[in-house]
């Protein structure tokens, strides 16, 4: 039966002109809103960066003396001679002065004192040298340990309880990054009696032009942290002779004592470094210092990766050295020079400044970003966990509510409303997958023909020619819910079941889907949601695409059923309340995805919606990544716009679990990616560049576990083959790229308020009738 169309002009394929109101700002203002947000957000942070500055470009220990040579110059290249012994070492200018060899401060022009014996013979005719000093008359046979690249939060405090058992004092070189993230440590390192130096901000490969930033950003930092001024420092990497040059080394040097830094040095590397790494560390145990020494100060390491072979060689080395002779002490308590650079102080407005700027920089994001990523962990499997409970205890009653129904079983009149545009290709498939339905009382099957510009109408009214149940309605483009709408206004039955264009229907689904009214007693049942699988099963985005559909349906919508929280329920296999739907005003336009919108409407006015995991249907899904982006696009922004029309449902008790968990969590589905997904990523590199690959490889298999195991009970749930377990290793790498493009062009639609289309797929007709029919008879019989 065809019904011509009511109106005379001529069908408008565009469906550009059908305003969807949430979000959709024509006036602009929204969006010039957020602009200035930005800007002054920018401009707040760029002060805030120009102020908080200040600490990195003025050290507090800056000093005025004026450098008495050039550092650029050809007179300080190559290596400098060292001369001298110390745990200290400074570079000096040489003064030949009536046959007596004269070491000259750099920036003050002062005298040193002279250089005499085998000193002066190694300097030669040297203009400059390194000289080592620091020791006072009163030190003999004393051990310094010193550990650099402090604090750590797990070696650090093993290291000070073992030094506090042999009341050995060392002294800490701390990187400014650690302190701020561990305080308390290096406060614990002072209140025990232990000295703390500087060793830079970041432990960068130090240039002479970061001197300043490195050394007196630090410096502020352990003002802040210890209320202690020092001028010990400590370079990085050996770096005040590494060079081969040395033309950059000697001008740190002379940077560094024009701020009057006083440069620590090792006389004893345990080479402690070469064990931070298990997997290639040495197989020989770390070497002990000569014991036929007067003072020594030993190099070790806190911090900077596994330091448990230095907690070992330190359980080795203290009672040696007590056996030895020798007595422990700090820098300051063996050096006057040491001792006179350490000050106790009122920290100032910039330090306390510094200390929350390079806290903010460098310790709250790697929290966050740590607590995100266990966050990420949680969520998805404890959620998977309790999803996949929930989902098979339900699964245990559904089987014994139905166990007396039968597929030919005769129930209520039922109508079929399908909404059709341009579907020529795939309509006449869809209506003989109808005809075929075993359902004994479909009273009539509807397609409204939305405007189609090809021979969708001719494809249906062939069919009807064939069934009188069919009947065609023509419209102008009117987009698919008020074609939806019309197609409820016509039914004659109070059951309505919707189906897509392109969707194959199993013969006993439309049974499936009644027979819940049919055992309603309540006489509040809205809606019931069927099963959609994936019938084009042609390459890798399809195959993915199946995998998703059966782990959303099976496992995610199966515990929200369980809960009584469906939030969607798909247009493409569903049953309706058709009193129901008339009540709430029907598929609003409002939205992209009207089908969760009208769900929520539908719960919202007091009815319930369910789901049947047999009511089975096959359909299209997108082939290509370009189709599936729009695809998903659709849904993710339609959704969004249906939870923010429903918002009012969120949290509040009256609505159960589906105001009280589903929306809740669904909400927070979008807000935390679009806020937090790029510090997951962040802190995966991060991970992996601080714990190495295993690391990473574990949280990946502990995600693919769960994967594997949700999709598992997804497909036992759906009755699908097990062979769609084989596209889960690669399911979240395909997923999450597509979920956060989604999500921020999701959040940019709603910021702009542009007006959205539906961006229709362009159907191919891949799915097969006769393939699907024998699929489903296959797994029917496996599963009686």
């Amino acid at each position: 039966m065809s019904v011509p169309p009511e109106q005379s002009q001529p069908p408008d394929p565009s469906e550009t002109s059908h305003r969807h109101d949430v979000f959709f700002d024509p006036t602009g203002r929204r969006w010039r809103l957020t602009r200035a947000f930005l800007l002054l957000l920018t401009i707040f942070v760029v002060v805030v960066v120009a102020v908080s500055w200040r600490p990195v470009q003025q050290p507090p220990t800056l000093g005025t003396g004026t450098p008495a040579v050039s550092l650029r110059t050809p007179s300080m290249p190559g290596r400098a001679p060292e001369i001298g012994a110390g745990p200290l070492v400074r570079l000096v200018l040489v003064s030949h002065q009536n046959n007596t060899i004269v070491a000259i401060d750099p920036v003050t022009r002062q005298s040193l004192g002279a250089i005499t014996g085998d000193d002066a013979a190694q300097i030669g005719n040297a203009r400059y040298a390194l000289q080592h000093y620091g020791y006072s008359s009163a030190a003999h046979k004393t051990l310094e340990l010193t550990f650099d690249d402090g604090p750590d939060p797990t070696w650090t405090p093993k290291i000070l309880d073992l030094l506090s058992k042999y009341k050995a004092p060392a002294t800490f070189f701390v990187i400014g990054s650690e302190v701020v993230k561990y305080p308390d440590i290096v406060a614990r390192e002072i209140s025990q009696g232990f000295a703390v130096g500087n060793h830079t901000l970041t432990h960068p490969d130090l240039m002479p032009d970061q001197v300043a930033q490195e050394f007196g950003a630090n410096d502020h930092v352990l003002r802040a942290v210890t209320g202690t001024s020092t001028r010990l420092v400590r370079l990085p990497y050996d770096g005040y002779g590494k060079q081969e040059n040395g033309a950059d080394a000697n001008a740190i040097m002379v940077e560094l004592e024009k701020m009057h830094y006083i440069v620590s040095v090792e006389e004893f590397d345990t080479e402690d470094w070469r064990y931070a790494d298990p997997a290639t560390r040495p197989k020989k145990p770390m070497a002990l210092p000569p014991a036929n020494v007067d003072n020594l100060t030993l190099l070790l390491h806190d911090g900077g990766g596994d330091r448990s072979e230095t907690l070992n060689y330190l359980k080795r080395l203290l009672p040696w050295a007590l056996a030895h002779g020798f007595t422990f002490h700090s820098l300051p308590q063996v050096s006057p020079q040491v001792q006179a650079g350490i000050h106790r102080i009122v920290p100032s407005l910039w330090d306390g400044e510094a200390f929350w700027f390079y806290t903010g920089l460098f310790s709250w994001p790697d929290s966050l970003i740590r607590y995100l990523f266990l966050l990420a962990i949680a969520t998805i499997v404890i959620s998977s966990g309790i999803n996949v409970a929930l989902a098979v205890t339900r699964r245990l009653r559904f089987r014994r509510k139905f166990a007396a129904w039968r597929d030919d079983a005769t129930g209520p009149p039922v109508s079929i409303a399908i909404a059709a545009y341009n579907e020529e290709t795939v309509i006449g498939r869809t209506l003989k997958s109808l005809r075929r339905s075993i359902y004994p009382n479909i009273k009539e099957i509807i397609v409204v023909d939305d405007g189609s510009i090809d021979g969708t109408s001719s494809a249906v009214s062939e069919m009807a020619s064939k069934d009188r149940r069919i009947v065609l309605l023509r419209q102008e483009n009117s987009g698919k819910a008020a074609a939806l709408n019309r197609a409820f206004a016509r039914a004659q039955a109070d059951i309505v079941v919707t189906l897509d264009a392109d969707t194959l229907f199993a013969p006993n689904t439309v049974g499936n889907l009644i027979r819940h009214f049919v055992y309603d007693t309540s006489n509040r049942l809205g809606a019931v949601a069927g099963v959609v699988k994936v019938g084009n099963l042609r390459n890798l985005i399809t195959r993915w695409q199946a995998l998703d559909y059966l782990t959303q349906i099976g496992v995610d919508r199966g515990a929200q059923d369980f809960l009584h929280a469906i939030m969607v329920v798909p247009g493409a296999c569903a049953a309706w309340r058709r009193e129901a739907v008339l009540r709430v005003g029907g598929y609003s336009r409002a939205t992209l995805a009207e089908d969760c919108d009208l769900a929520l409407d539908l719960q919202q006015s007091g009815f319930s919606v369910t789901q049947d995991d047999q009511a089975v249907c096959y359909t299209e899904v997108p082939e290509t990544t370009s189709a599936l982006f729009r695809q998903r696009y659709r849904w993710i922004y339609g959704n969004i716009q249906a939870m923010w029309k429903h918002r009012r449902m969120v949290l509040n008790p009256r609505y159960g679990w589906l105001g009280m968990l589903t929306l809740p969590l669904a909400a927070l589905s979008v807000v935390l990616p679009v806020a937090f997904l790029p510090f997951v990523y962040v802190m995966a590199f991060v991970t992996f560049q601080g714990d190495g690959l295993g690391v990473v490889l574990m949280y990946i298999a502990l995600f693919l576990l769960a994967q594997v195991l949700t999709a598992a009970v997804g497909i036992w749930l759906t009755r699908e083959r097990p062979s769609h377990l084989l596209i889960a290793p690669v399911y979240r790498l395909i997923g999450e790229p597509l979920r956060a493009y989604v999500l921020y062009k999701s959040a940019l639609t709603v910021l702009r308020g542009t007006q959205s289309t539906w961006q229709k797929l362009q159907r191919t007709g891949s799915v097969k009738l006769a393939e699907i029919e024998r699929a489903n008879d296959s797994r029917e019989g496996a599963a009686t």
